[in-house]
């Protein structure tokens, strides 16, 4: 069961290359966002004074004047982290970097690393950053290293075309199983180059959503990073769950440069040969194949897409603050704006480009808008409502079960929702006829005519794997899901891989009462592949009845080119002729309550 969590602590991180317009810019934005931590780089050097000396919402941990202070962390006085500077770790470090014991109210402690990564010990090639204890740093459990590392790697930076300052992190990353938590979009901008060098890394066990915040303006040529660690039990997961879906757009070289589309097409070579290589180790199933053979096909199916989507795909993680409505004319105004703060441009150009970059931002906003509701297709346009009706935000709430049980950790939450949506029906005895030959009609036309016809905007299953990703690995190697396919329809097996769904809890609007289990609803998620499956048996079973005229004639779901209209028109057209013979019309409408939840397959 998907369950929603509160994040323990949001953090900002930034370099603000030594503005104090810049620092106060980045403190107003963390009190916005309602901040515990700023973890702020490139402060001021030896002989600079501080700019800013305090500020009425947030106290400082950084180094005395007159000495080098790289790193400093911001504390919002009203956040309730207990936060206390570790300087044994970093002893040697120059406050180059700045070790932090956190502990979030009702939580695990947490260790966090502020790292300016650029200045250099005489004597020595090595960094002053990388002078902290780093082995005594990762041992602890939960773990989060961010910072400007001034560093270029492919390892965070797929476009980087140069490796740079890149060898320690790459190794502290490979060597304690870091997690990156950056993605494609640059952290500082200027120049030519595609830059990241502002890195976000954390151990396993640590849940993190990332973003940049594109609309805070500070100044600095370092874009504001946003994160939150979130709630729930060190370890307690497999960190790679915490990924959602894959972006494969770097596989494609539409509207991109000759050089970016030649770089997109060795990617996808790449992908495509580890995808076919992991292939070689399965056996080919046949019309004579097993269930058992069937399930360890699948097993082996989703095993080959994921570790070639991990290996070659940018991971995708859930953010709340994604818009569709940015464009790179907003970030050039953007750029603007902050050129004209930086450079003290003076107060009319600062204010003209502040009135031109929020005009852009309304104009953005209204044509997505717009957009949204000119080209959306068919049923589409009725979403518009979900984006302007209140959105009812119960994360956290008590629910109270059939039984009167009350539910408040989110495992008694979801035990609760669990039995009152899936109740146990009872078990079936079904077993499947032998000899059917309805199989032999399964080819690649078949499968891939529908699978063409499933919308790439299905939200995925528990593998992760969407329907315009599986549309690719299709392209690749069509006989294998098509053996796949046919093999289940032959043995009227369907693999217990894909029979777990991913739940998630909506709240019913307009509900008196949203401490009930029944005022909620929960959306299965199934995997792509095996509702490609079933969409196979439905398509077979469909055509087989159409063709012997077996239906009835009042039957409506599920046949094609009929529907739920049809139906009302129907009964709109009984009820008239009643009405016009002086006659009564009565309807009876029947309704099998969690008819698909209690079905045992």
């Amino acid at each position: 069961m998907a369950g929603l969590q509160a994040p323990k602590l949001v953090a900002l991180q930034h370099n603000y290359a030594s503005g104090g317009q810049v620092l106060e810019a980045v403190l107003e934005t963390a009190v916005q966002k309602g901040a515990d931590l700023v973890l702020i780089q490139e402060s001021r050097g030896e002989t600079e004074k501080d700019s800013t000396r305090s500020h009425p919402s947030f106290r400082f941990i950084r180094e005395k004047e007159g000495k080098a202070a790289k790193c400093w962390v911001a504390i919002n006085r009203e956040s309730q982290c207990q936060v206390t500077e570790l300087k044994d770790l970093t002893r040697d470090c120059a406050n180059y970097a700045q070790a932090l014991e956190v502990k979030p109210p009702s939580s695990a402690l947490i260790i966090i690393v502020n790292v300016y990564d650029r200045g250099q010990q005489r004597g020595s090639r090595e960094r002053l950053a990388q002078w902290a204890n780093w082995e005594a740093i990762t041992r602890y459990s939960q773990v989060i290293i961010a910072g400007d590392m001034n560093a270029h790697s492919q390892m965070w930076n797929g476009r980087a075309t140069s490796r740079r300052n890149a060898p320690f992190w790459e190794n502290l990353i490979s060597d304690h199983s870091l997690v990156v938590w950056n993605s494609e979009e640059a952290t500082r901008v200027g120049g030519d180059n595609h830059s990241i060098i502002d890195v976000t890394l954390s151990s396993p066990g640590v849940e993190l959503y990332w973003s940049i915040d594109s609309e805070a303006v500070t100044g600095s040529d370092h874009k504001v990073i946003m994160w939150e660690i979130l709630g729930g039990t060190p370890n307690s997961r497999d960190s790679s769950k915490e990924v959602t879906g894959w972006d494969i757009r770097g596989w494609s070289g539409a509207g991109k440069s000759k050089e970016e589309q030649k770089a997109a097409r060795e990617k996808e070579a790449a992908a495509q040969q580890c995808y076919l290589s992991s292939g070689k180790e399965t056996a080919a199933l046949d019309d004579t194949s097993s269930a058992e053979q069937v399930e360890e096909a699948a097993v082996a199916l989703r095993e080959a897409m994921v570790g070639t989507l991990n290996s070659h795909a940018r991971a995708k993680r859930w953010c709340s603050r994604s818009k569709p409505w940015w464009t790179e004319e907003l970030g050039e105004l953007r750029k603007q704006l902050g050129r004209a703060r930086r450079w003290l441009a003076g107060i009319g150009r600062t204010r003209d480009a502040r009135r031109n970059l929020r005009r852009a931002l309304r104009k953005a906003k209204k044509e997505c808008w717009n957009k949204f509701l000119q080209e959306a297709e068919e049923r589409e346009v009725w979403t518009a409502a979900n984006y302007t009706a209140l959105r009812l935000d119960r994360t956290g709430q008590a629910l109270v079960d059939g039984e009167g049980n009350i539910a408040e950790s989110q495992e008694e939450r979801e035990a609760a929702i669990l039995k009152g949506h899936f109740p146990k029906g009872p078990l079936g005895t079904y077993e499947p006829s032998a000899g059917g030959r309805a199989f032999e009609l399964v080819d690649v036309h078949l499968v891939g005519y529908l699978l063409a016809k499933a919308a790439n905007t299905v939200a995925p299953g528990d593998d992760r794997i969407s329907a315009d990703i599986l549309k690719v690995f299709w392209q690749w190697d069509r006989q294998r899901i098509t053996q796949l396919v046919r093999a289940c329809i032959r043995t009227g097996y369907h693999p217990k891989i894909w029979k777990t769904a991913k739940g998630v809890v909506i709240p019913k609007p307009g509900k008196p009462d949203y401490t009930k289990v029944r005022a909620y609803r929960v959306i299965s998620l199934l995997d792509v592949i095996g509702k490609l499956v079933e969409r196979t048996a439905a398509h077979l079973i469909a055509d087989h009845l159409e063709r012997k005229q077996t239906l009835h004639e009042g039957q409506y779901g599920c046949r094609k080119r009929r529907s739920c209209v049809d139906a009302v028109a129907v009964l709109m057209n009984c009820t008239q002729q009643a009405w016009a013979g002086k006659k009564v019309a009565g309807a009876l409408f029947m309704d099998v309550k969690s008819a698909f939840n209690i079905q045992q397959c």
